[in-house]
């Protein structure tokens, strides 16, 4: 198994990424506007020590979108190689995921990818050109037995084949989640788009960091100091 590609999340059990053949990982972050997965730290650092490229997913809920694209934001500490990834499997619109995934691209620089069935998404990207520019990771498992099975009507635009949920992977416990990447570039965060949090600070704040930040900028350039050779200094504080 040279190239393996999964998802985990806090329902599954404990792994050890370097015992296992895995090269790309998403892991869940949040989930609708409240939960945070707290496994999700731990997990990015044992599969980034490992070598594996790590992206993290937000499991879509009901709640305002834009606050749930914020709240996922929050929670994912500095992007990894993968695009941060919305996961649409509970019965959302095609206007909730095109408000939450616009947030992202307002924050980010770059659309999220989007996950999801082919009967639940399909319909959706054929009516809206938003969704359309978001990378697909499309969700079809046909007989489900672990095995890889050809897209129905070919892969429609997706960059990535979630093909069974009954992997067994070594060093990964009980079933997994596994996919085939159709196009890799589209996955990973675009150049000179990764975002680099501002100043020291807990990881999983460099929303409400970055807009401090911002603001202060904003003061120094209208509260230029009097005398030439004085500086004002930005301070970052450690808790948000």
């Amino acid at each position: 198994m040279a190239h393996v590609f999964i998802d985990r999340s806090n329902v599954n059990g404990s792994d050890d990424y370097k015992a296992a053949p895995t090269t790309h990982i998403y892991l869940k972050v949040s989930e609708g506007a409240t939960f945070v997965d707290r496994t999700y730290l731990d997990r990015k650092a044992q599969a980034r020590a490992a070598g594996a490229k790590v992206g993290g997913y937000h499991f879509a809920g009901h709640a305002d979108p834009r606050a749930e694209a914020d709240f996922f934001l929050s929670k994912l500490g500095t992007v990894g190689e993968l695009r941060p990834c919305l996961d649409l499997e509970s019965g959302q619109s095609r206007q909730w995921a095109e408000q939450f995934v616009l947030r992202c691209k307002d924050k980010l620089g770059y659309m999220p990818v989007l996950y999801g069935s082919t009967s639940f998404i399909q319909p959706m990207r054929s009516a809206s050109a938003t969704l359309r520019a978001c990378p697909w990771w499309r969700a079809e498992f046909g007989p489900n037995d672990g095995q890889r099975h050809a897209l129905t009507g070919g892969d429609l635009g997706a960059v990535a084949h979630q093909y069974t949920s009954v992997a067994h992977v070594p060093g990964i416990s009980g079933n997994t989640d596994q996919s085939h990447i159709l196009d890799e570039s589209a996955l990973l965060v675009p150049d000179g788009k990764v975002f680099k949090p501002w100043g020291v600070y807990k990881d999983g704040e460099h929303v409400r960091n970055y807009r401090r930040y911002s603001r202060a900028l904003i003061w120094m350039a209208r509260n230029k100091p009097r005398h030439p050779g004085h500086q004002r200094a930005i301070r970052h504080r450690e808790d948000s």
